[in-house]
């Protein structure tokens, strides 16, 4: 068996246990939190690690289709790669997440759903860290389901070190990649680079009809990123990074014919974002001391449509602290300055000045066992909104007299701005607007990798775009006055039969939203179900299967047939990789084996049986 790679599955997969002596949590390091690195194990957050190894085993190709697999969380893609994706964090629609690379905001100001995560791909990410619940007393505004931190790879062995690697399939899909790295004692540096292109499948097609009738729907993305740091001495560091996404994605506009509209050979959209900045650590025996800049910018030019260009940018600049006192104490407290800017015909922006702090204790009882206690408190100041405190508290006992088990309570409240779009759009804008806020909990019990946890979340003055008038489709975006709850179960399950050799995972999820009517939001499955297997028992070999089960769904005012709910549906996704040798690697996979014939959103295409081979080649 591959001990070593089974135990480091184990280390990630078991990391709400803390029953297993090989695993050691006070070694996993996580930093989205509390925005400093602190152990996994004296988190009370509802935190979820994923690492790169998870991601190769698995062959995930974009973040979104790597998220669905997590409990709580469901996503909607309007066709194949590179469509517009929806990723919904326990009941929640994208715009309510903050998404983050390297710490660096990724949620664009001149987006209706926040983050792009169609264009976020994976084969330079070291690990993905996910904190669920309201985490606005940390991070401000637009963490109201929570926080997606992307950390990419960095050099981390001396001297220079390169992989490269291909991937070839179905619908004309390439894919190539290179990472590497080189680290000296005074500085290191990475740089990465992706590129995925495909000739894909019509985005939408008529139902009953067979996709391949109609034009394809292309798409490709260039993803580069460089990191240099250098060590002034043994206390000071200095960091800069620089994240580039170049993207191409054609789709199928509106047309009431639907024939035409699958046909739709000019609807195209150019997207480029860059993302950028600088950091100064100081560490001492004692705390962390950090002060950096970061600059994201957005553009996105359409081929076709009455606003063809979106420009903005978020510029940020800040100072944390995080420190040890006494003995179970750790404290952390920042300053931060952010200005969003969404240019063109909105020509508008807003800032927001945050202070907060984070603090964490944990208290030893030898009878009982160990309880930590954590709390956040943030203040933001904003210069076109109301200013807002917001908090978080958890609490965490691992149980002595139960080996094994620990619990956990977590309440938090949140805070979303109005995007510039929605205020200042001369279609559908709506100046009165006010911030939704929000509030919400989570329970948690654990016991050797199983673990339930119930989570609520309502939100105050929701803000949607309400239709005024059917004849023309014309609306605006308005306040739902009353709570929208957001509330569910979700269940986890993670271990391994060392005596076969097999790794095994499974999730559950039960969902129930309503808006301020109490009735059922569209496209959320009120069940969905995820079980992965990975076998190691054969020489150099991984053999995996995941399995994706997504319930019925309702559908909005807005697709065909609402009256209809989406059908159920259940995806098999093959994998196999092969290590030949120390350098070489090669893998294959088959996405929606059983080819399954569903719906993801009303009117467009998805992938049928897919197959897919690739290598990756370590060139030091």
């Amino acid at each position: 068996m591959q001990k070593t790679k089974l135990s480091l599955f184990l280390t990630i997969a078991l990391s709400g246990a803390v029953y297993a002596q090989s695993v050691k949590l006070q070694d996993i390091i996580v930093t989205t939190p509390t925005k400093s690195p602190v152990s996994l194990q004296s988190v009370t957050a509802d935190v979820d690690v994923i690492t790169a190894q998870d991601i190769e085993e698995h062959g995930f190709q974009t973040l979104g289709a790597l998220l669905r697999t997590r409990a709580g969380i469901q996503m909607t893609r309007n066709g194949g790669l590179g469509k517009s994706t929806s990723v919904y964090v326990r009941g929640m629609d994208s715009k309510r997440t903050l998404v983050l690379i390297d710490g660096v905001r990724y949620n664009d100001p001149t987006s209706l759903s926040g983050a792009q995560y169609e264009h976020l791909l994976l084969d330079d990410v070291a690990r993905v860290e996910i904190v669920k619940g309201p985490q606005s007393g940390v991070w401000g505004a637009d963490a109201t389901a929570g926080v997606i931190n992307i950390i990419t790879k960095r050099a981390m062995q001396k001297g220079l070190s390169a992989m490269v690697g291909a991937e070839y399939g179905s619908y004309n899909t390439q894919k190539y990649t290179l990472n590497s790295g080189y680290k000296a004692d005074k500085f290191d540096f990475t740089l990465n680079f992706e590129r995925l292109d495909t000739d894909g499948f019509s985005a939408k097609v008529p139902e009953g009809a067979d996709v391949d009738d109609f034009e394809d729907d292309g798409y490709t993305n260039n993803t580069a990123d460089l990191k240099l740091g250098v060590n002034l001495t043994d206390k000071d560091r200095v960091e800069t990074f620089y994240t580039y996404i170049d993207a191409d994605s054609d789709y199928d506009g509106y047309d009431m014919n639907q024939t035409k509209a699958a046909n739709d050979a000019k609807s195209s959209v150019s997207s480029k974002e860059q993302f950028y900045g600088a950091r100064y650590i100081r560490s001492e025996e004692q705390g962390t001391y950090t002060l950096y800049a970061n600059r994201s910018k957005f553009e996105r030019e359409y081929a076709t449509g009455f606003s063809k260009n979106f420009d903005g940018t978020v510029d940020e600049a800040g100072f944390n602290a995080a420190v040890s006192y006494m003995k179970n104490g750790s404290l952390t407290a920042g300053i931060d300055y952010k200005k969003f800017k969404h240019e063109n015909k909105i020509d508008n922006d807003y800032t927001d000045s945050g202070i907060f702090v984070t603090n964490a204790n944990t208290f030893d009882a030898l009878s009982s066992g160990k309880t930590i206690f954590s709390q956040s408190l943030r203040y933001d100041k904003f210069n076109k909104f109301d200013n807002k405190f917001t908090y978080k508290l958890g609490l965490k006992h691992i149980h002595a007299h139960i080996p094994g088990l620990w619990t956990s309570v977590n309440y938090a409240t949140g805070y979303n701005v109005p995007t510039l779009y929605q205020l200042y759009d001369g279609f559908a804008g709506n100046e009165k607007l006010n911030p939704e806020k929000s509030k919400g909990f989570d329970v948690t019990a654990n016991y050797k990798g199983f673990g339930v946890t119930y989570f609520q979340n309502k939100v105050e003055d929701l803000i949607d775009y309400v239709t005024t008038d059917f004849t023309t489709f014309a609306g605006e975006y308005q306040n739902l006055s009353g709570e929208s709850t957001f509330k569910g179960v979700e269940v986890n399950y993670e271990n391994a039969l060392d005596s076969i050799d097999l790794a095994y995972s499974l999730n559950y999820t039960w969902l129930k939203t309503e808006d301020n009517k109490g009735k059922e939001l569209p496209r959320r499955a009120k069940n969905s179900a995820n079980v992965a297997l990975d076998y190691y028992g054969l020489a150099n070999t991984h053999l995996g299967m995941l399995v994706e089960y997504t319930g019925k769904r309702k559908k909005g005012s807005y697709d065909a047939n609402p009256a209809v709910d989406y059908k159920a549906y259940t995806l098999v996704t093959l994998n196999a990789d092969y290590t030949l040798n120390k350098k070489l690697n090669v893998y294959g996979r088959i996405e929606n084996a059983l080819d399954k014939t569903y719906q993801n959103v009303t009117g467009y295409a998805t992938a049928g049986r897919s197959f897919y081979l690739g290598f990756r080649y370590k060139l030091k």
